[in-house]
């Protein structure tokens, strides 16, 4: 367990943050991993495949566990900026990044980036771009959006429940223990944030995770509404939307929690145009969904019936990926 330490200036420095899809893209690759994680089921559900090359980048991210910090630049604004960083960390935090990862295969390019092999390190941001343009880059402005809309929920959140309580319903392997962030995990350590403030990230990874290698010490939280953007029932846990009005069907009226354009729901869902405009159509002869002209645009929302239908998916202080 990693205790974060706060005093009375670092709760008044402690702020929420929008992730940026560059130091989200090593997370993704490891989620991409995982059987059952949201972003999986998006990337299938949108039809994106891996290329081939990727392999490099997913040899480097274990499909559980750490991921390498210096994958995960801060502040990047750009794609190129982000390799840039990345190729130029020094070798020793390259290393000493490998060295916490489980199981990393002993390949000669494995062994050459542990080494500050110049041509292996190429090789990993060639990797990380056709990853970035062809995977994450593409699905982004729908992950955008279900970020932004955890972060209205926090500040809801925060200013009518308080700062321990928001952090308390962050994730069930995150506790606020009378100043004391406690946050779950296999690394047991002590952290004095001595007046550097906290900054709180909602993530695609799915479990909490802490670097202090940041300007200001980041904690990072599951997206828990993330799930609204893929089909997420199973034999064993049912979806009783989907039940009653087909897969796609819930997704829409799950998303019309926030008012999408017709095609800004096709974008967020993955489908085509005329799919969104279709279910929206029917959700609207249903009762459930409302529907305004703007300009050369339909703007769609829940109806009061909709949002009840709904109501049992929104976050909660148990809530979890």
């Amino acid at each position: 367990m990693i205790r974060l330490r706060l005093g009375v200036d670092d709760v008044a420095r402690t702020r929420f943050a929008a992730p940026g899809p560059y130091c989200e893209l090593s997370v993704s690759a490891q989620v991409i991993q995982q059987p059952t994680s949201p972003f999986r089921r998006l990337c299938a559900a949108s039809g994106v495949r891996l290329p081939a090359s990727a392999s490099l980048l997913l040899a480097l991210v274990p499909d559980h566990g750490n991921v390498p910090d210096f994958l995960a630049p801060e502040g990047a604004n750009s794609l190129e900026e982000a390799l840039d960083i990345v190729m130029s960390t020094p070798d020793r935090l390259i290393r000493n990044d490998m060295a916490t990862l489980p199981r990393l295969a002993a390949s000669s390019w494995i062994l050459g980036l542990a080494n500050g092999s110049l041509s292996a390190r190429t090789e990993l941001a060639s990797s990380m771009r056709d990853y970035h343009d062809r995977v994450l880059g593409l699905l982004w402005p729908a992950i955008a959006h279900v970020i932004e809309t955890d972060l209205r929920f926090r500040a809801w959140q925060l200013a009518t429940k308080g700062v321990a309580a928001t952090v308390d319903g962050l994730h069930p392997g995150i506790r606020w223990r009378d100043g004391v962030v406690e946050v779950d995990g296999p690394v047991d350590a002590d952290v004095e944030l001595a007046g550097r403030g906290l900054q709180l990230m909602p993530s695609l990874w799915t479990r909490p995770g802490f670097t202090g290698r940041w300007t200001q010490p980041t904690l990072v939280y599951p997206l828990g509404r993330f799930a609204w953007m893929a089909p997420t029932a199973t034999e064993s846990q049912p979806d009783p939307l989907a039940a009653v009005l087909g897969t796609t069907r819930a997704r829409v009226l799950r998303a019309l929690a926030d008012e999408h354009t017709t095609s800004g729901l096709a974008r967020m869902l993955g489908i085509s145009l005329a799919s969104a405009s279709t279910h929206a159509a029917v959700l609207r002869d249903a009762g459930l969904v409302t529907s305004r002209r703007q300009g050369q645009s339909v703007r769609h929302s829940l109806t009061s019936l909709g949002a009840q239908w709904t109501a049992n998916d929104r976050p909660n202080t148990t809530q979890a990926v």
